[in-house]
């Protein structure tokens, strides 16, 4: 494991991360819906958080991906797709789940199919960076 590749992997895939999600944030009704639902997110301490947890994913994707690449069939790219469906299935489907009970179809389904498409994007990056084939 290559920790100096797997940190540098981590840093760029929490910047993809949060740069996914404040544009994906910006599809129709979902900054209303948040605000309404959850108004202490909206101000700068839980905006502050939500970017931080964000990176966090990013830095921790990073350095698995180290000591799991290798257990990964295929090419560098097939490689950050799967590891990318693996952290989405793992942690990006939990939110999406939880808002069935109280979020129409619209929002949790949204979040369910951004989730995928970020950590996918964010594990091919992870792959690209760390290099190994």
């Amino acid at each position: 494991m290559n920790w100096k590749k797997g940190l540098l992997a981590g840093i760029v895939a929490g910047i993809v991360l949060n740069v996914l999600s404040f544009l994906f944030g910006m599809l129709p009704g979902k900054q209303e819906w948040y605000a309404s639902m959850f108004p202490q997110m909206m101000n700068a301490k839980g905006l502050a958080a939500m970017f931080a947890s964000m990176f966090l994913i990013g830095i921790f994707m990073g350095i698995i991906y180290g000591v799991i690449s290798d257990s990964i069939p295929g090419s560098r790219t097939k490689k950050g797709l799967v590891y990318g469906i693996i952290v989405w299935l793992l942690a990006g489907t939990m939110w999406p789940v939880m808002m069935i009970g109280f979020a129409s179809a619209y929002y949790w389904l949204t979040e369910l199919v951004v989730g995928l498409i970020g950590y996918v994007i964010a594990g091919i990056v992870v792959a690209a960076i760390y290099g190994k084939k």
